[in-house]
């Protein structure tokens, strides 16, 4: 494992604790991360029943997306310990870009309806 690959396994799993955190904010505070927030979007002026369907929908999606992400990097970490290779590492990856997908038009689709 080289030092690229190190530095995108941290990135992984930064990203999915982020995204952990942004849900127990969210719990607690009733705020939102402005960096998961799309462009044009105004939370400070969106209304209070449509922030709090948001966070009720997205909290679950963000809990569920950081713990993929913190697995895959767990995969990515120690899988030459695991045996993962070629096929293992092709699949793991198109797994991880396919959750990242869904996670981004869920994202978007619950920002359309509550927050513009």
């Amino acid at each position: 494992m080289d030092n690229m690959d190190v530095l995108m396994n941290a990135l992984i799993f930064i990203a999915g604790g982020y995204l952990i955190y942004s849900a127990v904010l969210m719990k607690t505070k009733g705020e939102i991360a402005s960096g998961l927030l799309g462009r044009g979007i105004d939370w400070a002026h969106a209304k209070e029943e449509n922030k709090a369907a948001y966070i009720k929908i997205m909290i679950p999606a963000n809990i569920i997306m950081g713990l993929i992400m913190i697995a895959t990097g767990a995969v990515f970490t120690f899988g030459d310990s695991l045996g993962l290779s070629g096929f293992g590492e092709t699949f793991t990856v198109a797994a991880a870009l396919v959750f990242c997908v869904i996670y981004g038009v869920i994202i978007m689709h619950f920002q359309n309806k509550y927050l513009k």
